[in-house]
């Protein structure tokens, strides 16, 4: 598709629709993602013909540019069905609107080959990270220790790599490399969100081209400018937030399916686990947390729709809307014990789909931009006014 190729936008109900359809077969496919630590081919396939790889993609590259509160919620429900699925949809999304950051020939030579193009961000704190001019481009070396989905993806968006010329700093640059340009160590051995991929990736004098180079020289202070707006990235926290309210609603389907099984409450005499006033309190309270945590996360969506485009939101803004994250994810992550409560010992086999939902919550919720003590502070400082926000990147 090309960027004069007209489409019709699916409606919000059309992909939310797609994304439901699809909640089975990720479900399957669930154990298969965690042992390869990667998304079957099957599941980026069904993915890609629903049209649910552009949801952030703006219409002149073939995409929906949907408002953020629709992408969470098709992405919601992509984690519903396997929050490692859906993190990987929810990273290409976010990965998407920086990449849109890039010159006009880069994007044209990727959109107008493949709309569907998945991308990552990856971003470095190696000491030995940098980016030497060369005719045309650059050469970069260093490690990227987390680059989810780095085995599936078509492009890698390689932030704030150090650019020097003749041995001197002279800026920063976002870089586009392919993933299969660098080498891949497959370190990503955690608890949860196993099949996201999460490897480290290792530039070796990786050659980028400067149409796939989005540059910002040092300040007058010497200190390196940012080149991507903190809305930007915060956007992309939202993104992957999304996937993890999935979880806890996938986890409530199951436990809501296993009570309608009609099981025994083990030790009581409940002939029926659903009959037990106890665990009908339980199950509520358990919806209504996650309810709550959409109504969070659906308010930062809003709030970043009332952005007006090309601008930033405010420090204060920002504030505001990173401690609505906080707000739903912890409303998730209480509604999940009580789930795990509900489903029992059982729940904790490793061929219960229940425990996966609840490793990969509890993983994805400690992602550094999704920071619970550094939230608040910064939260408390823009109301206080005591203070610069210690989040450097935000």
């Amino acid at each position: 598709m090309s960027e004069t190729t007209a489409e019709r936008v699916p409606t919000r109900e059309e992909l939310i629709e797609r994304a439901q359809g699809l909640i089975p077969l990720l479900r399957r496919n669930a154990e298969q993602t965690e042992k390869e630590s990667r998304v079957p081919d099957e599941s980026m396939t069904a993915m890609r013909e629903a049209g649910l790889l552009r949801l952030s993609t703006p219409r002149k590259w073939g995409g929906w540019e949907l408002p953020m509160r629709h992408q969470v919620e098709v992405l919601c429900e992509l984690g519903r069905g396997c929050p490692s699925t859906g993190w990987i949809a929810a990273n290409h999304a976010a990965s998407v609107d920086l990449v849109m950051l890039m010159p006009e020939p880069g994007l044209q030579e990727i959109y107008g080959a493949n709309p569907d193009a998945v991308m990552l961000s990856a971003a470095s704190l190696d000491p030995k990270l940098r980016g030497d001019k060369v005719d045309g481009g650059v050469k970069v070396n260093g490690r990227f220790p987390y680059a989810s989905g780095c085995e599936i993806s078509d492009w890698a968006f390689l932030a704030w790599v150090p650019v020097y010329e003749d041995g001197k700093q002279t800026g920063v640059a976002n870089l586009l490399a392919p993933p299969t340009d660098l080498r891949i160590e497959r370190t990503w051995n955690v608890a949860g969100l196993l099949g996201t991929g999460t490897h480290a990736m290792v530039a070796e004098d990786v050659f980028v081209p400067d149409r796939f180079m989005q540059f910002a020289p040092l300040k007058e202070d010497g200190e390196p400018d940012s080149p991507v707006p903190a809305t930007v990235l915060i956007k992309g926290n939202l993104h992957s937030l999304s996937s993890l309210v999935g979880a806890a609603r996938g986890a409530l389907d199951v436990v809501r399916d296993k009570l309608e099984e009609h099981k025994p409450l083990a030790f009581s005499t409940y002939s029926r686990a659903i009959d037990s006033l106890s665990v009908q309190q339980e199950f509520a309270e358990a919806t209504h947390l996650i309810d709550t945590g959409m109504l969070h996360m659906l308010a930062v969506a809003d709030g970043f729709d009332a952005v007006p485009e090309g601008e930033d939101a405010t420090p204060e803004e920002r504030a505001r809307l990173r401690m609505h994250m906080v707000s739903s994810l912890e409303r998730c992550r209480e509604a999940m014990q009580r789930l795990l409560d509900l489903a029992g010992t059982s729940g904790f086999a490793q061929t219960h789909p229940v425990q996966r939902y609840w490793r990969d919550l509890e993983i994805g919720s400690r992602h550094t931009a999704l920071n619970r003590p550094m939230i608040f502070e910064d939260y408390a400082r823009s109301l206080l006014g005591t203070g610069a926000p210690v989040s450097l990147l935000f």
